[in-house]
């Protein structure tokens, strides 16, 4: 199995739990706080329904936000499992038409200057040619488009982790309390970790890497924003501080890339 099979496999394992956690999030005060994220990043247009895409959909919960918003939205994702649950969560909600396809973000089948906007979370650490990604985006991306990418150095963060023992004690602690998410099971957590250490994101210093990347294929204006959760949920941050002893890069040596959650923000 390939690196991109292992991913998959990784992420369709983990969809049936990743989506009950995005349903909870949809009922609760997150959704309305990501809604008036997205809200304010949206392009103008001359009145006519913006064209979006959620790449990276999993469950589906930004595509939900974007058609609450009026948006045509699209949500794609290599999982074919998360895109049976994004699915089935659309017609569990009544949601109008929106589009999930299984597709790979390095490589879509979109045309090119198809959408107004693009958001994905939590996805470029996962694949093994991420600039191929940044490439696609603006690709399909339509002049005056903007696309928000969320993410962070998980894959260093991991590596980090299994070097200084952090690994073995949540193994540990999920044996100790017994708890059954699949997230958390020390042989997925094992998996995870050892995914991370084969793909070259893993090495790159974030989110420079990633302002370089929209750079260099062409986006007229990129800017970035670091500790975006910390923004958004003050009080996610501060829980996060009490924590790790008022640390908020938790267990990160002197002089480690920045590991909070980031967002980069392209316009073409």
């Amino acid at each position: 199995m390939d690196i991109q099979e292992r991913v998959g496999a990784y992420w369709s394992k983990r969809a049936g739990e990743f989506s009950e956690f995005r349903i909870i999030d949809l009922a609760g005060p997150t959704r309305n706080v990501w809604s008036d994220f997205i809200k304010a990043n949206l392009p103008e247009t001359d009145g006519r329904p913006l064209k979006a895409l959620d790449c990276a959909t999993g469950a589906g919960f930004f595509a939900f936000l974007l058609a609450d918003l009026g948006c045509d939205t699209t949500g794609v994702d290599y999982s074919e499992e998360m895109v049976a649950e994004a699915k089935a969560n659309a017609e569990k909600l009544r949601y109008p038409p929106i589009e999930f396809l299984q597709m790979d973000a390095q490589d879509m089948s979109f045309e090119d200057e198809t959408f107004d906007f693009i958001i994905s979370r939590n996805m470029t650490w996962t694949v093994p040619h991420p600039e191929k990604v940044y490439s696609e985006w603006f690709r399909i991306l339509k002049p005056g488009g903007v696309v928000l990418n969320i993410d962070a150095n998980y894959g260093y963060v991991f590596k980090v982790a299994d070097e200084t023992g952090w690994t073995d004690k949540q193994n540990e602690k999920w044996g100790r309390d017994g708890k059954e998410l699949i997230g958390t099971r020390p042989d997925m957590i094992r998996e995870r970790n050892d995914i991370t250490k084969e793909l070259d994101i893993s090495k790159e210093r974030r989110p420079g890497w990633d302002l370089t990347q929209m750079l260099e294929h062409g986006f007229s204006k990129v800017s970035a924003q670091t500790d975006i959760y910390g923004k958004l949920f003050p009080k996610l941050r501060e829980m996060m501080k009490n924590m790790n002893g008022g640390d908020e890069r938790m267990m990160m040596p002197e002089g480690a890339p920045d590991t909070r959650i980031f967002c980069v923000k392209g316009i073409k």
